[in-house]
């Protein structure tokens, strides 16, 4: 698209976007900003006006459901083509991602137009979790499986499940249930009843299951897969467990979840392992070494970073919320790298953002940009504001001091409150960075405003299947973030308050050291009750990586 026509007049002061975003804020603000918007912001709010409507109408027509040729509550991956079946599938990742601002639009924003699809939506992850698979049944690894076809039956060639079965599909599903029945057990919502007796069954499944399988190894997301610890895993599955424990509280099955807050307070350690404490980045996976398929840089940890945002927990290093140091510093290393990876940006000045992909060794269909992470860098920043301008203030500290660094270099370490024109400055820095980083994607977005997948690596053409549900979930919850919506606490201990143990939470201490016998470039990371992929969940040995049919099965995209 043509970024001159999102272009503001001069002086034309900003008004929120026509959307129901709009229903929490009274038109003052949009994420702390000033009411009279800056060129950039207004820019912005131009691009979403647009692409907001075009994607939630594929996301509801063009991909779900009936209408989509697949089952309701069934999210195909990407607009179904028959001309590329390989694409037109139920991956349980992808789904959730598209799954979680639905349900912040409804229980957040009060959009009840979407409870028949969130409904939907429990019923196709309600099976999921019971469809027999060539990883297994429900008992035997079943409850792993990756990817279905759109009817949510069995995939029986392998080349089209390479990466499943994955052990961030039981947490990432539950994490949504969990999320959904928190808002049903509300008085006004009068269905405590049916979370207590028929929901929380299908919710403690998958919560039994992380909790036995939490420190064992998976396939990593993405493609190429590798088998070893991930800390996109991890942080998902102990959402799922800290959530979880609280929900069972709530409903009266204290019995069931006395070991789910022990073994969160294990994967919250755990999660802390992946920090690099020489380069200041958090890692995607316990595998660091390029020979064994990655070097440890990618965007999993930022998508992380977005999914989990809860203000409520203030600029958390544990959490890794978006303005904690380590999630700024993150950001910065992780994307000096990408910047040097694609062609397109190797040349980018100081002043021009990164683009963000998979990872530093992406093959798939050649390795390109990806809109999903991209704009999850985008949201980070946005969500980053609206914490600072909740709690009243920004530190600096010397970890996240390359990233402020980029702006300004005599920026010095130390802290401002709200109201004050070093805070002012700051938040204008994080803002602007933000608005060029969208504004960068809208040049690559498709006429229709329905996005693709990627963007080419060259010239920054729109690349890729048309109808990607994971740029178009990003882009939902990019503007999200620029409206400032705030997500309820998800079970994290919030500071100042008493936890589950009755242990009033402060600061984060230390990050602890890793478990004896630990060794980063190894592929498992905790003693394993299976020694390797060969004889994880499969009925039969699985072999080898075959090479992934649909690399480069788009005609054009080399």
């Amino acid at each position: 698209m043509r970024l001159s026509t999102l272009l503001p007049a001069l002086g034309l002061a900003g008004s929120a976007l026509a959307s129901p975003f709009n229903a929490q804020h009274d038109g003052s603000s949009l994420c702390g900003f000033d009411a009279a918007l800056d060129d950039s912001t207004q820019a912005v709010a131009d691009y979403f006006k647009e692409l907001e409507p075009a994607t939630k109408h594929t996301l509801l027509h063009d991909t779900t459901g009936p209408e989509a040729g697949a089952d309701v509550g069934v999210v195909a991956a990407v607009i179904p083509d028959p001309q590329h079946p390989e694409f037109s599938v139920y991956w349980l990742r992808d789904a959730c991602l598209v799954y979680h601002p639905w349900i912040n639009e409804l229980t957040v924003l009060g959009d009840t137009s979407l409870r028949g699809i969130v409904d939907d939506m429990v019923q196709a992850l309600t099976r999921t979790q019971q469809v027999i698979s060539l990883a297994g049944n429900v008992f035997t690894g079943g409850i792993e499986e990756a990817v279905f076809d759109v009817h949510l039956n069995m995939l029986l060639d392998p080349n089209a499940r390479i990466g499943s079965p994955a052990a961030d599909g039981p947490p990432f599903r539950v994490a949504e249930l969990i999320k959904y029945a928190e808002w049903l057990i509300q008085p006004e919502q009068s269905n405590g009843t049916w979370v207590t007796d028929v929901l929380w069954p299908v919710i403690n499944l998958d919560l039994q299951w992380i909790s036995s399988h939490w420190n064992q190894s998976s396939w990593d997301l993405w493609w190429p897969p590798v088998w070893g610890g991930s800390y996109w895993t991890a942080s998902l599955q102990y959402r799922a467990l800290r959530g979880g424990a609280r929900l069972g509280r709530k409903i009266g099955r204290e019995l069931n979840v006395v070991e789910y807050d022990a073994h969160a307070s294990m994967v919250l350690d755990y999660m802390q392992t992946f920090w690099n404490d020489k380069e200041e980045f958090m890692t995607e996976t316990t595998i660091t070494n390029v020979s064994l398929g990655r070097s440890g840089y990618g965007s999993a940890p930022l998508t992380v970073s977005v999914l989990n945002f809860d203000p409520s927990l203030g600029c958390d290093d544990a959490t890794f919320q978006p303005c904690s140091p380590r999630a700024l510093s993150s950001l910065k290393v992780v994307g000096e790298k990408f910047k040097e990876f694609f062609p397109l940006s190797q040349n980018f000045t100081d002043d021009q953002p990164p683009y963000y992909g998979f990872f530093t060794e992406d093959e798939f269909i050649g390795g390109q940009p990806q809109f999903f992470a991209s704009f999850n860098s985008a949201e980070q920043l946005y969500d980053a504001l609206t914490t600072w301008n909740k709690i009243g203030e920004i530190e600096i500290t010397p970890v996240s001091l390359k990233f402020w660094r980029q702006f300004d270099k005599s920026i010095k370490t130390g802290k401002w409150n709200r109201g004050t024109p070093e805070f002012k400055r700051l938040t204008g820095f994080a803002r602007e960075w933000a608005n060029k980083i969208v504004l960068q994607l809208a040049k690559s977005t498709p006429d229709d405003f329905v996005l693709v997948e990627a963007i080419n690596k060259t010239n920054a053409e729109p690349y890729g299947p048309r109808g990607m549900i994971r740029s178009l979930a990003a882009a939902l919850g990019v503007i999200d973030a620029f409206n400032g919506i705030e997500p309820p606490n998800w079970g994290h201990p919030i500071p100042g308050q008493v936890c589950s143990e009755d242990i009033p939470v402060t600061t984060l201490p230390p990050p602890p050291p890793p478990p004896p016998g630990y060794n980063r470039h190894s592929h498992d990371v905790y003693p394993k009750q299976h020694a390797a992929p060969d004889v994880y969940h499969h009925p039969q040995p699985y072999q080898s990586l075959p090479k992934s049919p649909y690399r480069y099965r788009y005609a054009g995209y080399q």
